[in-house]
């Protein structure tokens, strides 16, 4: 944390000297780019001592996740997936083999109307 905030700092106190060496319209402007990017920094900094301290919390609590407990939950992801599969799988045979039967009761009732008029 602290090496990041020099460096923001730094990055900041840079873009102030090299302000200082321009004109006044560019001064202001170099200024407001080392300020954005020491603010930026300062952002990231704060989110990697949020995520180290979290990761501390989970590490102190035992609260990660286990090599196994992380399988586990892979092999249940993956569990699931195929049940899904399966059960839309079923449904699409189902449908088509309803609009089969239908065909062919169709078809069937077609040739008999063919067969019933060839028979006159």
């Amino acid at each position: 944390m602290k090496k990041i905030y020099v460096t923001a700092v730094l990055v900041a106190s840079l873009g102030l000297l090299a302000a200082c060496q321009d004109k006044p319209e560019d001064k202001i402007d170099s200024a407001r780019e080392s300020a954005s990017k020491a603010i930026e920094n300062i952002n990231d900094a704060a989110k990697d001592v949020g995520d180290a301290a979290k990761q501390k919390a989970d590490q102190t609590f035992n609260n990660e996740p286990t090599t196994g407990e992380k399988i586990q939950n892979k092999l249940d992801d993956a569990s699931d997936t195929v049940g899904e599969a399966y059960d839309e799988s079923t449904d699409y045979l189902k449908e088509k083999g309803s609009e089969a039967k239908a065909a062919a009761i169709d078809a069937k009732e077609d040739l008999k109307k063919r067969l019933d008029k060839t028979d006159e």
